[in-house]
């Protein structure tokens, strides 16, 4: 049995559709994950400076800026956030230091 144009001129088209479809669902769902991890980082670099900031109220600036890298090694943001409670508590810059490592 041969197919008609038609029938081949609609399946074409929905192809074509389903294709778009699933295109702009790729696009939305990356879209997403890109903002989710830009919020993230955004939260990361937030939390580090205000842990540097506080740190440095309380002491040396200068000995506070060394920490700065080992900070930025740390991914967990709820690591960070635990670190940003400890600095309240926190009784020297050596003290911190050892939370930092531990």
């Amino acid at each position: 049995m041969q197919e008609s144009p038609f029938f081949r001129e609609y399946i074409q088209e929905a192809e074509e559709r389903a294709m778009e479809r699933g295109l702009e669902r790729g696009l939305e769902r990356g879209l997403e994950r890109g903002l989710e991890r830009g919020l993230e980082r955004g939260q990361k670099k937030c939390a580090i400076d205000v842990i540097l900031e506080l740190l440095s109220d309380r002491f040396q600036s200068d000995a506070v800026q060394v920490l700065k890298p080992t900070l930025e090694t740390i991914d967990d943001l709820e690591r960070l956030k635990q670190l940003l409670r400890a600095v309240p508590k926190t009784p020297s810059l050596e003290a911190f230091t050892e939370a930092l490592r531990g």
